[in-house]
């Protein structure tokens, strides 16, 4: 099934940049982790339009084609929630949200933010970092004021590998030989003669907020539609495990574990992902 792209104003004037599948009037916006680009929902988005619905994957704020921020500015998570509310809107007002990694975070923030416009939201192998206490912050501040200091300081940067699909799998060595060099494709450009990541590199420096689980909770308990919980059976990026539950049952969400997968079941098996999706899907109206 073909796609199409377009783009859509997000909450601050920034143009954001949408990759759609199908027609249907049930809406679903997919949303990537750090560091990736919609493109990482092409194997699964067909599926979801098969079904009947309209997919939409968005490249957040910095990532892919969408705008960066531009000097003077940085990527704070209300930012993403700002672009996401917007982007709701602009594709008719209520959607179900699928959301992986750093994606689900914004996502959990959005729909305690504005429950009445989200009809479903899966989270993808993450429910928030790890809590971290108020003593952190000035530590993070300073950590941050350096990090972006050097960011500027070194300028865009060639990629070190001339071959991006490569370090992918290196990175995460279950992506399909194929998967990782589409994602490579897209997620890289030229940039004076040298091929560059597409992402702002002001994303690989420490935000300055600490991540309260106590905060993360009172958007959560927000939360009106069913929540979906699908991680991989192999991921590294494993919480503890009581600390899942414990959030699970605020969230009153489904546990669903993709086996042989990691990090990315909707790369690694978009079948066996996009079956629990849709199965989801269709329960939550």
């Amino acid at each position: 099934m073909s796609s199409r792209e377009r783009f859509v104003v997000g909450g601050s004037g920034l143009r954001l940049h949408l990759v759609e599948w199908g027609e249907g009037e049930r809406v679903v916006v997919l949303l990537h982790g750090f560091l990736e680009h919609a493109r990482v929902w092409d194997w699964v988005a067909p599926r979801l339009a098969a079904a009947g619905y309209r997919a939409a994957a968005l490249d957040w704020r910095g990532h892919g084609d969408s705008d960066w921020v531009g000097a003077g500015g940085y990527y704070h998570f209300a930012d993403y929630v700002a672009d996401l509310a917007a982007v709701v809107r602009a594709l008719g007002g209520r959607a179900a949200l699928v959301a992986h990694s750093m994606g689900a975070s914004a996502a959990l923030l959005y729909a305690g933010t504005e429950p009445e416009r989200v009809t479903a939201l899966a989270c993808v192998d993450a429910l928030g970092p790890p809590d971290m206490p108020p003593a952190s912050a000035p530590a993070r501040f300073a950590t941050w004021i350096a990090d972006v200091g050097r960011v500027h300081e070194r300028g865009r940067r060639a990629l070190a590998s001339a071959d991006p699909a490569a370090r992918l799998r290196e990175r995460f060595p279950r992506f399909p030989a194929a998967a990782a060099e589409r994602l490579a494709t897209h997620g890289t450009r030229m940039d004076d003669g040298a091929r560059v990541w597409k992402f702002d590199p002001l994303h690989q420096t420490t935000s300055p907020q600490p991540y309260y689980l106590a905060q993360a909770r009172e958007f959560w308990r927000r939360i009106a539609c069913p929540v979906l919980y699908v991680d991989g059976a192999e991921s590294g990026l494993r919480l503890d495990p009581a600390d899942i539950a414990e959030r699970l049952a605020v969230l009153r969400a489904r546990h669903v574990t993709v086996e042989a997968a990691g990090h990315h079941p909707h790369v690694e098996r978009p079948d066996a992902f996009a079956d629990v999706v849709i199965r989801f899907l269709a329960d939550a109206r």
